[in-house]
Order: C-alpha cells, then sequence, then structure tokens
C-alpha cells in the first residue's frame, strides 16, 4: 500500500484533486483502506508522536518534538512549560468500537503531521514559543451519531483545562473541516453548559445522560480551516466549485445521513442541529474566544458559509481574521493539494503569528489605506511594516469584505471563467503574508445590502 501513497506525493496537484474526488466516491471498505494508507505517519513523524489510549476522558495523542518516549511525568512538565498548548480536532474519519478499543477506520489524530509539525517548528523558529499540539480522537459515524462526537471533544477540553489544568490563555483550538464543526460546538456548549443535556447510551433500551458538564475557560484564540458550518448545500459556492472541489453533493449526502438519527414524521426542525451554530446572527461574543483566524479556499464549495459565519462573528465584535487562497477544500491542511509551496510557507508564518498574538494578547495594527479589487480581490496596505503587494486570489481581510467581493464578482461570469480556468494549475501564483485589522468597526452599509440582496 506504500505504494499508492508514494505515486500519490509525485502527482501535479490537479492530478491529486481528482484522485481524492475518486476515493470519496468509492464504497467504505475501499476507501477507508486507500485514506488510511495516505494518512499514516511517516518514519521521520515516529518520535514526534506520543500516543493516549482511551483513559475515561479521552484518547488520541501528544504531538511535539520527541515526545514519543517521554514518562508521564516528564511529559506532563513539557505541556505545562510550554508557550502554547494546541487543542486540535481533526476532519471527517470513521471508527468501530470493539470491547475496550477503538479500531479507527479513516482518519486519526495523526492525519496531519506534516502540517502540524511545521506549525510548532514555525512557532519555535520565528518566535522562540515551544508548542505542543493535543490531538484528540472522537467517536464518529455511522456507528455512533451526534452528540457523541461532540461529547468527546467536550471531555478532551475538560481534561486539558481541568485535569491538567492547564491555563487557558496559552492555549489555541484548532480545527479542519468536521473537525472545526466540533470545536464551534464545543465553545457554543461549553460557556453555558446549563442549556444542554448530552445523552451518550442507550441502556436497557432508553438514552442515559453523561456526567455533568461545566463551565470551561475560553483559549485565547482559534484556528480553523474551511470549516464545516451548515449542512446546506445552496451557497453560490456549491453551484460555482463543485467542479473544482474534491468534496461533492454525495459527500455532503454521506456526512448528513452517518452524522445524524434520520428525524420522525413529528420531529422538532431544529432536532439534532450540530451545525445549528451557522443560523445564529449574534450572540457570538458569549462563546468565541476574541480571537479567530479561518484559512478558506476560493475554489471549495465550502467557501461562503464559512464567510458568512464569519461576517456575522465579526460584525459581533470578534476579532475574526480570514485568509483566502485559490484553492479546494481544506489546503491548509492536506498540502498535496497546492502546488505553489511558498504559499503553504507564508500560511505557516500567518498561523504563528496569529497564535503569538493571541497569547500575547496582541491586538492587530490598524490598517492605514485598503483597497479591494480582482475576482476576490487585491489588498493593498500600510500599516507600519511598509506597502505590499498581493496575488490576485491570496488575501487576507475583513471577512464581510470578502463574502460581499465574492458575491459580486460572481455575476460576472465570463471574468470568474477566465480566473478559474483548468490552466490556473499550471500557473504559479506568488502570495505574500497580509495583516488586517478586527474588532469593532463601522460596516458598510453597502457591503452589507449586498449580501443580504444576494441571499434573498
Amino acid at each position: 500500500m506504500n505504494q499508492i501513497r508514494v505515486a500519490l506525493s509525485k502527482l501535479p496537484p490537479g492530478a491529486t484533486i481528482k484522485l481524492l474526488r475518486k476515493v470519496f466516491s468509492l464504497p467504505a471498505p475501499a476507501a477507508r483502506l486507500i485514506l488510511d494508507d495516505i494518512t499514516k505517519p511517516l518514519k521521520s513523524h515516529k518520535s514526534w508522536i506520543h500516543k493516549v489510549p482511551w483513559n475515561g476522558e479521552w484518547s488520541g495523542c501528544w504531538i511535539g518534538e520527541d515526545v514519543k518516549k517521554l514518562d508521564k511525568e516528564t511529559l506532563l512538565k513539557r505541556i505545562n512549560d510550554c508557550d502554547i498548548v494546541l487543542f486540535n480536532v481533526h476532519g471527517k474519519k470513521k471508527k468501530k468500537k470493539k470491547a475496550k478499543n477503538l479500531c479507527q477506520k479513516i482518519g486519526k489524530s495523526t492525519m496531519f503531521m506534516e502540517s502540524w509539525i511545521s506549525w510548532i517548528k514555525v512557532l519555535k523558529q520565528s518566535y522562540g514559543m515551544e508548542a505542543i499540539m493535543m490531538s484528540v480522537d472522537y467517536r464518529l459515524a455511522p456507528e455512533f451519531k451526534y452528540p457523541g462526537p461532540v461529547e468527546d471533544i467536550v471531555r478532551a477540553y475538560e481534561n486539558l483545562t481541568k485535569t491538567l489544568n492547564i491555563d487557558a490563555t496559552k492555549i489555541v483550538v484548532t480545527g479542519d473541516s468536521a473537525g472545526a464543526a466540533l470545536i464551534l460546538e464545543m465553545l457554543f456548549i461549553t460557556h453555558d453548559p446549563s442549556m444542554f443535556e448530552i445523552v451518550t447510551d442507550e441502556v436497557d433500551g432508553g438514552a442515559s445522560s453523561g456526567p455533568t458538564l461545566s463551565e470551561l475557560p475560553r483559549p485565547a484564540g482559534a484556528v480553523f480551516s474551511s470549516p464545516l458550518v451548515t449542512d446546506e448545500t445552496t451557497s453560490n459556492s456549491w453551484k460555482q466549485n463543485v467542479k473544482h472541489d474534491y468534496i461533492s453533493q454525495y459527500t455532503a449526502k454521506i456526512i448528513k445521513k452517518d452524522y445524524f438519527e434520520p428525524l420522525g414524521p413529528n420531529s422538532p426542525p431544529d432536532t439534532n442541529q450540530v451545525l445549528g451554530i451557522a443560523k445564529l446572527e449574534t450572540g457570538f461574543r458569549t462563546f468565541l474566544p476574541e480571537k479567530v483566524l479561518m484559512f478558506v479556499g476560493n475554489k471549495e464549495v465550502l467557501r461562503d458559509d464559512a464567510l458568512d459565519l464569519a461576517m456575522k462573528a465579526e460584525r459581533d465584535g470578534i476579532e475574526w481574521e480570514t485568509v483566502i487562497e485559490d484553492c479546494v477544500h481544506d489546503w491548509f491542511c492536506v498540502r498535496e493539494v497546492v502546488k505553489d509551496k511558498k504559499l503553504l510557507v507564508k500560511a505557516d508564518a500567518m498561523f504563528a503569528d496569529f497564535c503569538y498574538r493571541a497569547v500575547r494578547h496582541i491586538r492587530h495594527k490598524s490598517i492605514s489605506s485598503i483597497s479591494v479589487r480582482g475576482a476576490l480581490g487585491q489588498v493593498l496596505y500600510e500599516n507600519g511594516r511598509g506597502t505590499n503587494s498581493t496575488s490576485e486570489f491570496s488575501v487576507m481581510r475583513k471577512s464581510n469584505e470578502g463574502l460581499a467581493m465574492v458575491l459580486e464578482e460572481e455575476d460576472e461570469e465570463s471574468s470568474y471563467q477566465s480566473n478559474y480556468s483548468d490552466s490556473d494549475d499550471d500557473t504559479d501564483q506568488e502570495s505574500v503574508a497580509r495583516t488586517a485589522s478586527f474588532g469593532k468597526k463601522n460596516f458598510s452599509t453597502h457591503t452589507a445590502n449586498t449580501v443580504a440582496t444576494e441571499k434573498t
């Protein structure tokens, strides 16, 4: 099976995307076999992984330099002494529970080792900050329906902040795709646990509740990569980007079927709404950390829904920073789909800069001048660091601007086709790290009206 992985590493991004699209359309056994091999850690990754079997609170692994053989006492000292703890929840996977063991099927807490090791290294090299990652495994569909996966993430975060007593001001939560959805749900539930009763197992044909949840401290920041924020597939990016992305309507249908129990004829409309956060219009400051960074692909189907959520959170006072690149779903973690690797180097630099500012409680510098143009916009700014010109599709800016520009430009089909043709795969596009100013702002009436018009 290693031959598949070697072959994949040699494929150009366009071919990798087509392969992933094909794999996700295969029957589950074949898809599991291939994807499990593709995401298996390399030999060079092994020293970075300290596995944690199920201990009644969480399972997964600690990821850090030379952590594999650390004894419990030394590991705990390492965790307490580090500058940043990354609490990580990876994307979709499937598991079966057999006796006391968890047999993983697709995806693991080690599935993006190359990306995660890069984040840790950049934090140390650029800021002299020691970081370690708590990467969490969780029960997933179809064997375990909602809210089982959410409970696993809540318990793991509770272990980190209560049992291990790690100061939340040095925690940055990270999640990609469905993992980002679980992070959002965990933050929402733990800001006021009295609102929720998580039902976990069936006992003698009936449902039982798990231990009472406690309010947990919010982390210093959150980083989302291509977050799954709604089960709806009707946005413009779903219509426009299915031809580019490896996530399809079929994939979305399977996820919805696997995660949620089928609704009865008299079920309330909000039953099983694990992705109901996307329907909120306000209240984000009550459960989100003050600082959020999001990476999203211009060619992914989830783009518009993610930008819509970001716009509403930012309007509510969240310092939300959005990085958009001309890529497909989860490009920040699935690095094989990105051709220009310099783009990833700069994205890692933005990630490290965000984490540094989050744990040091540093606000973004204000933008003194900004102009937007192009299919997604070209941002030019001056903020005391000099003026930077950007590539056509690489942008970091206020999320409401991002969504408005996307919606406006998608009406210009001829421009869209020229910018997103297959020939783009053969064109190197250089991007430059950008910063933006977030927080309480005066929002453009024109932008708000544009978004509202498009949605109606």
